[in-house]
Formats: C-alpha cells, sequence, structure tokens
C-alpha cells in the first residue's frame, strides 16, 4: 500500500510539476517495474485527470538504464528504477533529471499518518 500511494503522489506531482506546454501531448510516459503501477491505480489516476493518458512500459533495472541511454533519458516521462540504481548509473550515463518539487504539491506524496505528514 505503501508503494502505491507513493507512485501516486509522485505520478500527480509529475502532472503538476509539468508545463503548460507540455501538455499538448497529454500522455504521461512512464517506465517501471512490473506491478509498481497496478492497473486499478493508473485507471484512478485517469479518472481523476481525463485529458491525460498514461502509458506505462514494464522493465528492470538494466532495461530501463539501457532504453534510457539509447535514448539520452528521452522517451518517458517518470523512470522508476530501484534507489540503489540511480546514483551510479547518473553519474555515469547522466540520463534522469529531479522533479522540480518546488512546481508541486508535496503534500500528495506522503499519506495521512506519516511522521512527516502534517495533514
Amino acid at each position: 500500500m505503501r508503494l502505491k500511494t507513493a507512485l501516486s503522489g509522485l505520478l500527480t506531482s509529475t502532472v503538476l510539476s509539468v508545463g503548460s506546454a507540455a501538455f499538448a501531448d497529454t500522455t504521461l510516459r512512464l517506465l517501471t517495474w512490473g506491478s509498481y503501477a497496478p492497473d486499478e491505480l493508473i485507471e484512478k489516476f485517469e479518472a481523476q485527470y481525463p485529458d491525460i493518458t498514461v502509458e506505462v512500459t514494464f522493465s528492470n533495472n538494466e532495461e530501463m538504464i539501457a532504453k534510457l541511454r539509447a535514448t539520452g533519458g528521452a522517451g518517458f516521462d517518470l523512470a522508476q528504477p530501484s534507489h540503489d540504481r540511480i546514483f551510479a548509473a547518473q553519474l555515469e550515463y547522466d540520463i534522469y533529471k529531479q522533479l522540480d518539487l518546488s512546481q508541486s504539491d508535496t503534500s500528495l506524496m506522503l499519506r495521512k499518518g506519516h511522521p512527516k505528514c502534517t495533514l
């Protein structure tokens, strides 16, 4: 459940951090592990944001890094590799960009009851 909450917050913050010019393309392209983006979560997201379609590509760390390297980091709006693979791959290939959290309502990333959540 915590994973679904975190992914939901990431999906929402990704939408909130995208500039209005980017909304000309109404597809959110997600690169993630299998089962990290359950159909139920995608359906809820698309119901809340009916103008945005979520396109999910399931992969593993090595494939994610290879896909992002091949495209220079393009082709996906949100890549979600294992946290232990982000740092080394970023240093070597410069393929990940941080979310600009100043453009997001970060309260959506924390679930009620979380020690840092003020809701």
